[in-house]
């Protein structure tokens, strides 16, 4: 069975930080997306159902299940989580990418690119490579 390509990363990070953390991680996912040939095109994210944040990354071009879940792992999501993604992905399910939001969650955006504010954002971290 071929899965569908996918277009939205999905990183579980048990923990809560400071907004300027936030900031730094958002620079990180950016840059390690591209690295694989992927362009961010925005990130939303929300309080996690137990105990942290739940970040949705969009990306172009779409990519099979098995590097998504690569780039979900290089972008720290739970270990568990990406082990059973793996075996998920392995027996074809369809769904293997969940995750479970509280009732009532609302996602926020917090990064939405665009040539000038991605160069904008860039210039503010201090990275040269756009």
């Amino acid at each position: 069975m071929v899965l569908d390509k996918v277009s939205i990363l999905k990183v579980d990070k048990d923990c809560f930080v400071d907004p300027d953390w936030i900031r730094d991680y958002l620079l990180l996912i950016v840059v390690t997306c591209l690295m694989r040939g992927v362009k961010v095109v925005s990130v939303k994210m929300c309080n996690s159902q137990h105990k942290g944040i739940h970040f949705y990354i969009e990306i172009t071009p779409p990519v099979e299940p098995k590097l998504a879940n690569r780039l979900q792992w290089l972008l720290g999501d739970d270990s568990k989580r990406v082990d059973l993604n793996r075996a998920r992905i392995e027996s074809g399910l369809k769904g293997w990418n969940r995750l479970f939001e509280r009732v009532g969650a609302r996602l926020r955006t917090i990064y939405r690119a665009s040539e000038s504010r991605l160069t904008a954002f860039f210039a503010r971290s201090g990275v040269g490579i756009v």
